[in-house]
């Protein structure tokens, strides 16, 4: 959901709520300026955040990592990492709801894809771990991408259509999915919210699920040139359905038992 500032700051109360259903995204002048989002439950506040290095102009912070660094870093390692806009995440192990939700997940979505329906022939359904190689592509309207724009991912659940050909000579996918999935835990919460939607939005990925343990809820963001197209939130007894794959309805009650 896009605000202005003015609009925000005259009915600040009305969107602290309503960030408690949706992404609500600060614009100004008409361009993006910063995220409203709620603080996970249990804590008191609200956080409003900038995106960063989203365009390729802003400054890098004196923590930023290149990506040969993280790649010498990481690549002997046993742990698992993400790296975004030059930030190395440590992966935590998932814990058993976190899981439980997945299994569930993919048996749904798989019974979708593996029917191959005109719309989604040729797509199937992947499960972490699995390297995602994704870039801010608006940086390419300022300058040209570098292997330090890149950043690797590891959505909890991917639907990948281009995989038939952008698999390169060493079993490395690097192609774009058309819908990811996360599933929020408390240590990847404001990561999952803020910076992996933008990234999202930004990388070409058309679709984004954000799975709310937490809150029983699942909610579903479109994207469209690289930009927030809609979003729609679903709880308790609703069908989660994709914009994108019209085939995929999840009842929420499947998931979450």
């Amino acid at each position: 959901m896009y605000v202005t500032t003015t609009e925000l700051q005259n009915n600040f109360g009305k969107y602290l709520k309503l960030c408690e259903r949706h992404t609500i995204i600060v614009t100004k002048n008409g361009k993006k300026r910063a995220v409203l989002l709620p603080f996970p439950r249990g804590e008191h506040g609200y956080e409003a955040a900038e995106p960063e290095h989203i365009y390729g102009t802003a400054a890098r912070k004196p923590d930023f990592v290149p990506y040969q660094e993280y790649l010498r870093l990481t690549e002997n390692s046993e742990d698992r990492y993400e790296y975004i806009d030059g930030v190395i995440y440590l992966m935590s192990s998932p814990g058993f709801t976190h899981q439980q939700i997945l299994g569930r997940l993919h048996l749904l979505f798989q019974k979708v894809f593996s029917h191959n329906q005109p719309e989604d022939q040729g797509c199937e359904v992947f499960l972490s771990p699995f390297d995602t190689y994704l870039y801010h592509l608006p940086i390419k309207e300022e300058r040209e991408l570098t292997e330090d724009d890149t950043n690797v991912v590891q959505p909890d659940l991917l639907v990948l259509c281009d995989h038939h050909t952008t698999v390169d000579e060493h079993d490395r996918y690097k192609g774009t999915p058309a819908l990811v999935v996360e599933i929020l835990s408390p240590s990847t919460r404001s990561k999952d919210k803020l910076r992996k939607l933008v990234l999202y939005a930004e990388s070409g990925i058309r679709e984004y699920w954000i799975v709310d343990p937490h809150t029983s809820s699942i909610s579903v963001y479109s994207f469209a040139d690289c930009a927030l197209r809609s979003d729609t939130h679903y709880s308790e007894d609703q069908t989660a359905i994709s914009d994108t794959f019209t085939d995929l309805q999840v009842p929420l009650r499947h998931v979450f038992g």
